[in-house]
């Protein structure tokens, strides 16, 4: 072979290798295109289309990763739509239990599904507590109870509506038992829970003013025990003391993985037309000198709950004096506050007890005790004696 037909093989060669790199590129470019004309079907929510539309992509571009999974993002989102529409239909026909089948099948990915899944599932809660409630009006509690249990059956735990139903079942048994002697009811609220829940509820009736429904609370600085976990194993110890001495007593939660806000778990206590409403909290502070024990109650200027100012602060006071004298701790002081929605929207005599600083190494120590949790027990119990004492003399 010449030089010259060398040559011109080798150049052939080159210009065919340029042709097919700019063949791969235009199709890259082409194929990108579609891929983004797809996830514009995505955007606007239109899964079904997206779904059928990446398919017959994939099935012509069968090794491309990006084009199987966004066929499978489209088809979960499809799915898990569907399922929403279903159980919107299952809810008109009142069949809650088939509702709530196709609401668990919810994709996880799904967020605007999954916030409609959680709108759904409180209109199914807020149907079942009125039909309660107007069976329960009617005297008819065998079958408002049915219906809350009913309801109960459907999910594995609601706080609410079990609160709700403690209320049917005290209902029921004045009704057929008159009792001579009424037990005072009162509310325990174990502060925050194991998840923040950063949406907005109103400061208090009527007001423009937004906080967060549920914050984070503190930490043991030593201990590294959260603030949450602390105020359940109080409040427990304090529940069972409480009903020893013959109150009736009612927790807002009784785990930690629960979604309850501030607002909520005030209108429990008025639900339940407590006798007085306690909320149970550990401080904390960027000081970590501060110590000591503390209580809250609304102000006489309180532009929500001022009428109950007098018997708050009576509540605080005794709580706080007696908690002193069980504990030989420090007192942090009495205070009036009015930007608590847990304070904000209750109807009924309130105080937050604040058990100590948690910031404080001495006193986050001393609270992670069996002992010193005891204590500060019986100063609550002979603080709610004393107060209940007042109030009867």
């Amino acid at each position: 072979m010449s030089r010259f037909k060398r040559i011109s093989i080798v150049l052939l060669l080159f210009v065919l290798i340029l042709g097919l790199g700019g063949c791969k590129s235009n199709n890259r470019e082409v194929l990108n295109q579609k891929i983004s004309e797809g996830e514009l079907l995505l955007s606007e929510e239109k899964f079904q289309d997206a779904a059928l539309y990446f398919e017959a992509l994939f099935n012509e571009n069968q090794d491309s990763i990006t084009l199987m999974e966004k066929y499978e993002f489209s088809l979960h989102m499809a799915e898990s739509r569907e399922h929403l529409a279903q159980a919107e239909k299952f809810i008109e026909n009142e069949n809650y239990k088939e509702a709530y089948e196709n609401l668990k099948e919810i994709h996880p990915d799904d967020e605007v599904g999954l916030k409609m899944k959680l709108e759904i599932e409180t209109k199914i809660r807020d149907l079942y507590m009125e039909k309660a409630r107007v069976l329960s009006d009617e005297m008819l509690m065998d079958e408002a109870l049915e219906a809350v249990e009913e309801y109960q059956a459907l999910v594995e735990s609601d706080e609410i509506m079990e609160g709700y139903r403690v209320v049917l079942l005290g209902k029921k048994r004045q009704l057929e038992e008159p009792v001579v002697e009424e037990k005072k009811i009162i509310v325990l609220d174990p502060g925050h829970q194991a998840l923040q829940n950063k949406e907005k509820e109103p400061l208090g009736p009527d007001s423009e003013i937004m906080k967060s429904k549920v914050s984070s609370g503190t930490r043991g600085i030593t201990t590294q025990v959260y603030e949450y976990e602390l105020n359940l194993v109080v409040s427990l110890k304090l529940r069972d003391r409480l009903i020893e001495e013959g109150y009736e007593v009612l927790m807002t939660r009784t785990t930690h993985d629960v979604s309850i806000s501030n607002k909520e778990r005030a209108e429990m206590a008025n639900n339940a037309e407590a006798d007085i409403f306690i909320r149970i909290h550990a401080n904390g502070s960027e000081n970590q000198d501060k110590k000591g024990v503390m209580t809250i109650h609304p102000s006489e200027e309180n532009p929500f709950v001022s009428h109950l100012s007098e018997e708050s602060l009576r509540l605080s006071t005794d709580l706080h004096d007696e908690m002193i004298r069980e504990t030989q701790s420090q007192s942090a002081g009495i205070y009036a506050m009015d930007n608590m929605v847990g304070i904000n929207w209750s109807k009924i005599p309130v105080s937050i007890v604040e058990l100590g600083y948690m910031t404080n190494t001495e006193e986050d120590l001393k609270l992670s005790t069996e002992e010193y949790q005891m204590q500060l027990v019986e100063g609550m119990v002979k603080g709610i004696e004393k107060y209940f004492m007042t109030v009867e003399n």
